[in-house]
């Protein structure tokens, strides 16, 4: 993740559901279109950006690189819970792919590892990729990424149906589920379950929904933490925040939710002992405000009710035997 102004960035992002690259009454957007330059995957495979990885499937492309410092990180965790929720269709049907925007720094074997960051298995659907410089510009400019720089690449993800030459962007910074059937709906086939009348009678969600109370700096936690972060039930992508502010300096807290980055650059040692421990995803420069961090802060103080408040840093920071995922610290916080 980059140094941008992120503020700017999320406001485009959050509303966005724009339609993009329409199905087109012309020619069909094939090879000639897209182009067939080669890519490189995280496992040292060359493949063809139209013949291999467009033609005849349905695709959700984004960029990332791995020396991020703000929101690809960030982003790359919410991708997480669309693969998740969109189940075997991913490398059956559905591929997402993540192209690097650093292809001189990301080699495949530092996208491998992080891939393995976020339990990212290689051959399940989910592929990232590298290439030339020069073929990754054109690439880019096709795909709609067209920032001059690494500070300015776009967050979303463009999504699309090779054999219907139908394209959308869709936000993945906004409300994951609508991302989701987004995705879902570029399937012809696909139709959205119907909704229980029980639960539209009694008012129930689904599993799947957050009911966000008006408890101060909980919805802030459900957006912007959750994705790499629990509380109480293990490491998930960063440490487990259960009595994080019981171990760690409100003041110090403070300001790594603020910049990260920062304190990681001027050699914090704790920051740097939580970059050692997940050193393959970064804790991502947010653009919180000083009265975002302590509002985050008095939440996580707020759940400390019914834990044991004898937690102690290793306990809560290594990651839980049970988990499927490679731990790794990053997101808004292991304060």
């Amino acid at each position: 993740m980059m140094h941008f102004t992120p503020i700017r960035t999320l406001a485009a992002a959050a509303g966005l559901l724009a339609l993009t690259l329409p199905a087109s009454a012309g020619p069909k957007r094939d090879a000639g279109y897209f182009t067939n330059l080669p890519l490189v995957t995280q496992d040292g495979q060359t493949v063809a950006l139209y013949d291999d990885l467009i033609a005849g499937k349905i695709v959700v492309f984004n960029f990332i690189y791995t020396d991020c410092n703000d929101l690809c990180s960030f982003t790359t965790a919410r991708m997480v819970q669309i693969a998740d929720w969109l189940g075997d269709r991913v490398g059956r049907d559905i591929f997402i792919y993540s192209i690097s925007l650093d292809p001189v720094n990301d080699t495949p074997e530092k996208l491998r590892a992080f891939a393995a960051g976020f339990g990212i298995e290689p051959g399940l659907g989910w592929t990232f990729l590298t290439g030339d410089p020069a073929d990754i510009d054109v690439i880019r400019r096709k795909l709609g990424e067209r920032g001059d720089n690494l500070y300015d690449h776009r967050s979303d993800m463009l999504i699309g149906n090779a054999d219907r030459d139908f394209w959308r962007r869709t936000s993945v910074m906004g409300s994951l589920k609508l991302a989701t059937q987004t995705i879902l709906e570029m399937d012809p086939d696909w139709r959205a379950p119907a909704v229980s009348p029980a639960l539209i009678e009694t008012g129930d969600r689904p599993a799947t929904d957050f009911i966000i109370s008006d408890r101060r700096g909980e919805a802030m936690f459900i957006k912007i933490c959750s994705a790499c972060h629990t509380i109480g039930a293990g490491v998930k992508f960063g440490p487990d925040l259960a009595g994080v502010t019981l171990r760690r300096d409100h003041d110090w807290l403070t300001r790594y939710l603020q910049a990260p980055d920062i304190l990681l650059r001027d050699g914090d040692p704790t920051a740097v002992a939580l970059n050692a421990r997940f050193p393959n995803v970064k804790m991502p420069f947010m653009g919180l405000t000083q009265t975002d961090a302590k509002d985050l802060i008095f939440y996580l103080g707020k759940q400390l009710d019914g834990l044991d408040s004898t937690l102690t840093s290793a306990e809560a920071d290594q990651p839980a035997a049970s988990h499927d995922h490679a731990s790794h610290e990053h997101t808004a916080h292991d304060h």
